[in-house]
């Protein structure tokens, strides 16, 4: 079996719109059109047993419906396909019900975006939620690292992640994009050995603009393989999840470098499945 852990979707309606927008804030291509037909699609040439949804509240009001939307998904889950988790926002007043609701209700885990929920990872209403979600037993997800789309401010700094780990000590805690995106030097310092798992999601090798679109090739590089496999090596494959943050991360390419970067079969286990497997419960 192998699991994306890191991949996103939108109604066939929202994504037509949604999609050419993010690409023009990020100037990064989708490879896929966004929907769950798509990406079932691109699963199915991959070779992708499984894909982890994760819904991004960008306001406090959309929080119940994604959440409805992922437990109606879950409860059709047979073991292949499409798997959700939950969503959260800081500023979701019921945060704690909420999270009760969610996990009595097939879901394993939430995901925290905070670029896109303009509020920094050590934000008291992050720490609760985070404190909560894990007294229940579930995962938390965070986008690490600068966002490609809002960029100077950083949401979710090293430090910031470390101030979590100090003051919660989250028992599942999954950090996208190897720990940081473009903070791979303070990954290596800070968080290598840390209890915290981290995706590949977004992070190997260069990103592709929209077509037509220009942006200089020193900028699209993202993490080299000489440091991913440092990091790799620091942190242990029992801790490495595959991701590949779908539709802004082409499945099968990632798949086939990761299986190149880290041959060993026990250790391509863990990453393509059993760490996924364990924390989402799937």
């Amino acid at each position: 079996m192998i699991i994306d852990a890191h991949t996103h979707s939108f109604p066939e309606g929202i994504a037509v719109k949604a999609i050419p927008k993010m690409e023009a804030m990020a100037k990064s291509r989708a490879y896929t059109g966004g929907t769950n037909s798509a990406l079932l699609e691109s699963m199915e040439k991959a070779g992708i047993d499984v894909s982890v949804l994760l819904p991004v509240a960008t306001n406090a009001r959309q929080v119940e419906k994604l959440n409805d939307i992922a437990i109606k998904n879950n409860e059709g889950f047979t073991g292949k396909g499409l798997f959700s988790l939950g969503a959260m926002h800081p500023e979701f007043e019921a945060y704690s019900s909420e999270l009760k609701r969610i996990s009595e209700n097939g879901i394993t885990g939430i995901k925290l975006h905070p670029a896109y929920q303009d509020t920094d990872l050590d934000d008291i209403r992050f720490l609760r939620i985070i404190e909560k979600a894990s007294e229940l037993g579930l995962t938390v997800v965070i986008h690490a690292g600068l966002d490609i789309g809002i960029m100077p401010h950083n949401f979710s700094s090293v430090k910031h992640i470390c101030k979590v780990l100090k003051e919660v000590a989250p028992e599942k805690f999954v950090l996208a994009h190897m720990g940081s995106w473009k903070g791979w030097d303070e990954v290596e310092k800070s968080l290598c050995g840390e209890k915290v798992f981290l995706d590949t999601s977004f992070s190997l090798g260069s990103y592709e603009p929209p077509e037509g679109v220009f942006v200089p090739e020193s900028e699209t590089k993202m993490l080299g393989e000489e440091q991913f496999l440092r990091i790799v090596k620091k942190h242990k494959t029992d801790k490495i999840l595959f991701g590949t943050d779908s539709p802004w991360g082409e499945q099968k390419r990632t798949l086939e470098k990761i299986k190149q970067l880290i041959p060993d079969e026990r250790e391509q286990a863990a990453v393509l499945c059993e760490n996924s497997k364990r924390i989402f419960e799937i």
